[in-house]
């Protein structure tokens, strides 16, 4: 197998330096066609505003337009020997999480793989290496990444896995498919162990051709009830999108035939484990401190009787 020489493209950015959690995304592509190609796989912006930038700084790319810049994968040279020499694509931004980035690479024309580069010191990552370890002998009802590598590379730890192919943004779950995907991993392993994502957010669930597909378990749980989860998604859902009004999550987190309930009587869980976890969830502090996000918790927590961080 040959090695990959990733000093032989030639890199460049887009015009968009910050997204719309405040981050720094900066996204780098290879150019060209299958330089975008990755760009698609690792940014994919569910806002209207986030989808015409990103719309743009692909095009911009593609057409090889972009300002010049440093290879930012540079340190990872040894490293890609493990990959065939037929990557003709690659694409880059950072992550919300200090010293963290993401890329994706194409091989003959399509995207194959998914890096997550953090530092030495990266709990949350090396934790979604071990995750992705375990996922595929529960027996989960949708897709997890295939993990292929997780281990330090110099001083960084680097997860990779395979892209999935043809995949897109999964828009707004039914009740039925956020009901099957926590009663899933309330009762994975056979029952023998519960899953908690810890990020179940829109953005992080894809339909493939197979199915829903859900990405970024560095911040799962594998003895954690799933609960947070169905809240985390709601909120999400509404105060960062739109797509939900609080009425509508008041009445799914309290009602008799809310999906909160539903999942607290199939997974076995008593209400004074639900009355906790919705407590502790509007008691943190919020991953991304947004006007919008945090107005709609407060008038969510406020309807629940519930103090707010």
């Amino acid at each position: 197998m040959t090695k990959v020489d990733v000093g032989q493209f030639t890199w460049q950015r887009g015009l968009m330096r910050a997204g719309p959690l405040g981050r720094r995304i900066e996204l780098r592509s290879t150019g060209g066609r299958h330089g975008t190609a990755a760009a698609r796989v690792i940014y994919r912006p569910l806002r209207p505003a986030g989808r015409a930038a990103a719309f743009f700084d692909r095009l911009l790319m593609r057409v090889r337009l972009g300002p010049k810049v440093d290879n930012p994968l540079t340190f990872a040279d040894t490293f890609l020997h493990v990959l065939p020499k037929e990557v003709d694509g690659m694409a880059f931004m950072h992550s919300s999480t200090p010293g963290r980035g993401i890329a994706a690479l194409s091989a003959s024309g399509r995207p194959r793989y998914v890096l997550k580069v953090g530092t030495r010191d990266d709990q949350r990552l090396q934790n979604e290496g071990h995750v992705l370890t375990k996922l595929p002998s529960m027996g989960l009802p949708f897709d997890v990444p295939e993990l292929l590598f997780a281990d330090f590379v110099g001083d960084h730890f680097v997860v990779m896995s395979r892209a999935w192919p043809n995949c897109r943004e999964a828009a707004l779950l039914s009740r039925d498919e956020l009901l099957d995907i926590t009663v899933a991993l309330g009762r994975s392993g056979n029952g023998k162990c519960s899953v908690g994502h810890g990020d179940l957010a829109p953005w992080n669930i894809l339909r493939t051709p197979q199915g829903l597909g859900i990405v970024d378990w560095e911040s799962a749980s594998l003895a954690q009830r799933p609960l947070r989860d169905v809240i985390h998604y709601l909120v999400q859902a509404g105060g960062h999108l739109g797509w939900v009004d609080a009425r509508t999550v008041v009445r799914e987190l309290t009602g008799s035939q809310g999906i909160l309930a539903q999942l607290a009587t199939r997974i076995g869980c008593p209400q004074p484990e639900v009355d906790q976890a919705l407590q502790s969830y509007f008691a943190s502090l919020p991953a991304a401190n947004i006007r919008r996000v945090r107005g709609f918790r407060d008038n969510v927590a406020s309807e629940l009787g519930l103090k707010v961080a």
